[in-house]
């Protein structure tokens, strides 16, 4: 019985099994066609990717990324760790775009970079953060050094503090890509300076190099002089392997260097002048007075001037000559001398000895002292201090005049300017009967550090150029300052300019017709030893026959001694105070300038290239440049705007100091939250999609543009694939809505590559509407008609 009742027992327990079992299966395929739960995914810290070249600064953008949880959380701890041999980061700027601004209150950001190759950043919110945002980004500087690579940028510790428990949070680490670094073409002005001496004397003119912005690894030039009046004794230098080759009896002068370190020990690059070699000089017995030029025998051959940098590529070069003057008559062997004083900075007379070959006397020169009044205003009765004009006139009837606003003359004008409550002093050097050839003004680095520190502003005026310098200008000068006026007065002189501007490929004209074009007064050669700081010149319009309408259209047309040409727009003011009319504009570095009025033109011109015929389409566009590129081709009424005074770092880019002050106050750019505007920094294309957004809300109605962006934050979600949590998104989404800007082909917006040179003129054509120019004659001899950018850039660069 028990037997057989454990048998029912054993075949009740199989059924309630089966059916157990037949339960599951039938509520598994009920379930089975319901939604499934998502597994739960933790957010993430995403870090970006960009790429520069060595030295540019880049910014690595670091974002949240909920991951779609409901995680929220008000303070986040954050270590990141790069490689400090590729990576530097940015003293004093290492967090910027600071996002989380925009949308949270109350955020504190502290940031710790006292352990190399890490950064640790604690950010916190008085409101939680819950979605996924961009948070900020981290500003590295690529070195110098640093080879063509990924360089990986990584969380190295993270936390994220909901409440009270920290949530230790993983990353998407990010890198940046070392593109190969392209050097740009180094400019160097080489400078032979001026001594004076009698007959018999020996001096020293010092061959120099200014304005120097790339090392030099090698040079050798070959230098002419007149033999009956100067005999080279000696050539030396501070650099060993200096070689030379004189022939006394054809004036020829050859001096050679090359970096014996393979140019591991160049001549560095500096504004600062820095003496190449020195010549030593007799100057003959029998020399007649009168002034000996000692100059460059062929410089535009690379055989007899040749200028390199430590990897053997040329540099642009400019040749400034220089003299020798003779004072006095000529004097026997036996005659004893005195050394003189050297009139140009760096050069330096020695003891005299006799001797030379004997030449033909010709008329002496003479010289006369005038002296004129430092005012601060344009009349008599505002003197403050007086100057000499030392007249000289050449055998040859020639006459220089020579102005040097000694530290004393300068300290005196000085007290006087702040007793009378101004801030200009006027030097107004006369040229009543119009004879004077040229004119060197002269100021030593004492007259130039009084002006700065006492921010003065110093005015130069003459007949046929007035100029105007800044005290920010002349603040930082090291030595001694020259400027050299030499104004084109024979009809001759202005035909030859005028066909040379005629030809340029920058002077295009809509017909043929000569007439429309037309040199306006006097071309105008200024030289200076003073480069990359903002003057302000001022020439007079000396045709009286101009209407307003002809006097709006004038330009002046620039040729840069590095080879570069310009076409400027100036503002139409009363020259030196006068009711004669004049045009003004602001220059950093100085050539021949002329004005020029061109009838029915319609020039669209707004960017240059550089002095080998290179455009350079690849290359990265900084702030700064952007910042002159608007100033440029969009309208804007700062004229008297000063907003650029209070960026802490303008020192860096004085050159675009007006450009940067009207982009500014156009409202086109703007500097950080720590008053800095970073000119040197290369510009984004994130950057560049928020200066578009701008531009087009100021030329279109506000309507217009809030419906444009409505439609892009609807349309476009998916198509820039890589903007979903960056801080520019939406500006973004706006621009690509408009067809200025467009994604690649794989969906990509790139919004942290730096804009190039080629899509920076692309960009800005597609604004103002300038259509392509496909000529079959290119511009550029980098820039090939195959290129994508070709049509743009031959529009961007020529009318």
């Amino acid at each position: 019985m028990s037997k057989q009742k454990g048998h029912l027992t054993s075949v009740k327990s199989k059924r309630s099994m089966k059916a157990l079992l037949t339960m599951l299966l039938t509520v598994s395929m009920i379930f089975s066609w319901l939604p499934q739960a998502q597994a739960s995914v933790d957010p993430v810290i995403h870090i970006g990717e960009v790429s520069g070249k060595p030295g540019d600064i880049v910014e690595v953008p670091v974002s949240y990324d909920s991951k779609g949880s409901e995680f929220s959380f008000y303070h986040s701890e954050l270590s990141f760790a790069y490689d400090s041999g590729v990576l530097e980061l940015v003293e004093g700027d290492e967090v910027v775009n600071r996002q989380a601004y925009e949308n949270y209150q109350g955020v504190s950001l502290t940031e710790d970079t006292s352990a190399p190759g890490y950064i640790s950043v604690i950010m916190t919110t008085q409101n939680f953060i819950q979605e996924s945002t961009a948070l900020y980004s981290l500003h590295f500087k690529i070195k110098e050094t640093a080879a063509a690579d990924t360089s990986s940028v990584t969380l190295h510790a993270g936390a994220l503090v909901e409440e009270y428990d920290p949530f230790q949070v993983t990353a998407e680490n990010g890198q940046v890509t070392v593109l190969p670094d392209v050097k740009p073409v180094g400019n160097a002005v080489v400078y032979i300076g001026s001594a004076q001496g009698k007959a018999g004397d020996k001096v020293t003119l010092s061959v120099d190099t200014v304005s120097l912005d790339q090392p030099i690894g090698s040079y050798g030039v070959r230098l002419k002089f007149n033999p009956a009046a100067l005999q080279v004794t000696d050539v030396t230098g501070n650099r060993t392997g200096i070689q030379h080759n004189v022939n006394n009896e054809t004036g020829s002068l050859i001096v050679g260097w090359s970096d014996e370190n393979g140019g591991l020990n160049p001549i560095p690059a500096s504004d600062n002048p820095q003496m190449l070699f020195k010549i030593e000089f007799m100057i003959a017995s029998s020399a007649a007075a009168g002034e000996y030029p000692v100059q460059f025998a062929y410089e535009t051959l690379l055989e007899h001037f040749t200028v390199t940098d430590p990897n053997g590529i040329e540099m642009n070069k400019q040749a400034v000559s220089g003299d020798i003057t003779v004072v006095g008559g000529p004097v026997t062997p036996t005659t004893p001398t005195t050394p003189t004083t050297p009139s140009n900075p760096g050069s330096s007379s020695s003891g005299s000895t006799s001797g030379g070959s004997s030449t033909p006397s010709t008329p002496a020169s003479t010289s006369e002292k005038i002296t004129v009044n430092v005012t601060n205003e344009r009349n008599t009765n505002a003197v403050v201090s007086e100057t000499i004009i030392e007249r000289t006139t050449g055998a040859d009837g020639r006459k220089k005049d020579e102005v040097n606003l000694t530290a004393e003359q300068t300290s005196r004008a000085i007290e006087s300017l702040k007793k009378a409550g101004s801030n200009i002093a006027r030097i107004m050097i006369p040229d009543e009967k119009d004879e004077v050839t040229e004119l060197n003004v002269k100021l030593p680095a004492k007259s130039t550090a009084l002006m700065a520190d006492e921010k003065m502003n110093l005015y130069i005026e003459t007949d046929n150029a007035s100029l105007q310098l800044s005290p920010n200008s002349l603040q930082g000068l090291v030595s001694d300052i020259f400027f050299h006026f030499v104004p084109i007065k024979d009809a001759a002189g202005r035909e030859v300019v005028k066909q040379r501007i005629q030809k340029d490929p920058l002077i295009v004209k809509q017909s043929t017709n000569t007439a429309e074009f037309r040199l306006v007064g006097r071309p105008m050669t200024i030289e200076t030893n003073m480069s990359s700081r903002p003057v302000t010149v001022v020439l007079p319009i000396r045709d009286t026959g101009l209407t307003q309408k002809e006097l709006d259209k004038l330009q002046v047309f620039i040729e840069h001694s590095d080879g570069t040409k310009e076409l400027v727009k100036g503002k139409i003011v009363k020259f030196n105070g006068t009711d004669q009319p004049g045009i003004e504009f602001e220059i950093t570095k100085f050539s021949t300038f002329s004005i020029i009025l061109m009838n029915g033109s319609n020039s669209s011109a707004y960017v240059q290239g550089y002095a080998d015929g290179t455009f350079r389409p690849n290359q990265a566009v900084q702030r700064a440049e952007m910042a002159a590129l608007l100033s440029r081709v969009l309208p804007s009424d700062s004229d008297e705007a000063t907003l650029s005074s209070s960026y802490r770092d303008m020192p860096v880019a004085e050159w675009a100091r007006e450009a940067i002050t009207k982009a500014t106050a156009a409202g086109y750019m703007r500097g950080n939250a720590s008053g800095d505007f970073l000119p040197v920094r290369s510009i984004t294309r994130a950057e560049m999609a928020v200066i578009i957004e701008r531009i087009l809300k100021i030329q279109e109605s506000a309507a217009d543009v809030n419906s444009e962006a409505t439609e892009a934050t609807t349309a476009l979600p998916s198509e820039a694939t890589d903007i979903t949590l960056h801080w520019a998104r939406e500006a973004v989404q706006r621009v690509l809505v408009t067809g200025v800007m467009s994604v690649s082909q794989d969906g990509a917006f790139r919004p942290n590559d730096a804009v190039t040179r080629a899509e920076a003129v692309t960009l800005l054509n597609r604004l103002m509407k300038i259509e392509p120019n496909l000529s079959v004659d290119s511009r550029w001899k980098d820039v090939s008609g195959d290129h994508w950018a070709y049509g743009a850039i031959q529009a961007a660069s020529q009318n």
